[in-house]
């Protein structure tokens, strides 16, 4: 059985909403660990898990610091390009120093959202890395993250639509030394969570 690590949880994203849906993901198949503290991440022995999902933003607080440090961004680092699978979750994409180690693993980073939550058109992108013939298109209310991402250095696999904010990335994956990397920009509910197509997108995640 594979086995997952997370860390999960801030000010604007409850805990405890990421572990019910992530376990409800995921807990049939795969051994499940969730963090809600990067403390009690084994920063050390990431590579004992087989998939480390980030759903935390650099900033636990508004008017916090960045938590991480550089050497624990080098840990991801070194747990990709060695092997690993990292999956980025919504506000693991927020906050984060856009000039550090995780940057450069990751490929992208959250700009922006709309103050209020619309309805989004959630769409597979046809690609040549990462299979997506099996999700079909679904609508959502959540944030609609506006990113940055170096597309000459990742696939885009999913695509949003808002019909009064556009169209924005939704997700893109990339292989990382030995390992994988693997981003998702919805998921600010639980509702989210438990659409049946956003959790086909993190299981397939998980199992690429």
């Amino acid at each position: 059985m594979q086995k997952i690590l997370a860390l999960a949880g801030d000010f604007y994203h409850g805990a405890d909403y990421l572990r019910e849906g992530l376990e409800g993901i995921v807990r049939d198949k795969y051994s499940l660990d969730i963090k809600d503290n990067y403390r009690e991440i084994p920063w050390q022995e990431l590579e004992e898990y087989d998939v480390f999902i980030l759903a935390c933003s650099g900033k636990l607080n508004p008017n916090d610091e960045i938590w991480i440090t550089t050497e624990e961004e080098e840990f991801i680092d070194n747990y990709v390009s060695s092997g690993g699978k990292l999956l980025v979750l919504h506000c693991g994409l927020a906050d984060f120093s856009t000039e550090g180690i995780l940057r450069q693993v990751v490929k992208g980073h959250f700009l922006e959202h709309p103050e209020e939550h619309p309805e989004i058109l959630v769409s597979p992108v046809k690609n040549d890395l990462f299979p997506v013939e099996e999700i079909e298109e679904f609508k959502i209310v959540d944030e609609l993250y506006i990113v940055d991402v170096d597309l000459e250095d990742t696939t885009v696999f999913l695509q949003a639509e808002s019909e009064e904010y556009g169209n924005a990335i939704a997700g893109w994956a990339h292989q990382y030394g030995q390992g994988k990397v693997y981003c998702l920009t919805p998921g600010h509910t639980l509702e989210v969570l438990k659409e049946e197509m956003m959790a086909k997108l993190i299981i397939k995640g998980v199992e690429w």
